[in-house]
């Protein structure tokens, strides 16, 4: 578990850089009007300006340092307790998959504004699926231990 939550964080700093060189190196094929809004169905219904995905990146740095400032307090917390080793590992990997999904999601989002696709029903629904499914597996491995 230990290694899953390493290897998650790894993963998320790579999301963060690789979107931003994705945006420096492919800023000037970017139209200057992109979708900013899909349906359910994952179809463009709304159009802005192609500096709003300078916007949507500082949204997804800004969700990411939340994320990691709520970590770092809950784990300030447990550590003050006495809670089992176990315990805490979880946390730390529900923590660093959340992470995970966010940034997955406002990575593909960025990149199908700038690249002017479609969603898929998956890309849209996806990250909620793995949410829960992370929840459901980390706290039935948690009762089992």
């Amino acid at each position: 578990m230990k290694t899953t939550s390493k290897i998650l964080k790894i993963i998320n700093i790579l999301f963060l850089i690789l979107t931003l060189i994705f945006l420096i190196v492919q800023w000037n094929q970017i139209p200057m009007q992109i979708p900013t809004h899909y349906d359910l169905y994952g179809t463009m219904d709304n159009y802005g300006q192609k500096n709003s995905l300078i916007g949507f990146f500082i949204i997804e740095l800004v969700i990411y340092l939340l994320l990691k400032s709520i970590q770092w307090i809950v784990k300030l917390a447990i550590n003050s307790s006495d809670t089992k080793k176990s315990f805490k590992q979880y946390i730390s990997f529900i923590a660093e998959s959340f992470i995970f999904v966010s940034n997955f999601s406002f990575s593909m989002l960025i990149y199908h504004m700038a690249t002017s696709s479609n969603i898929s029903f998956w890309l849209t629904f996806g990250p909620l699926v793995l949410a829960i499914l992370i929840i459901c597996f980390t706290f039935y491995k948690f009762e089992t231990c």
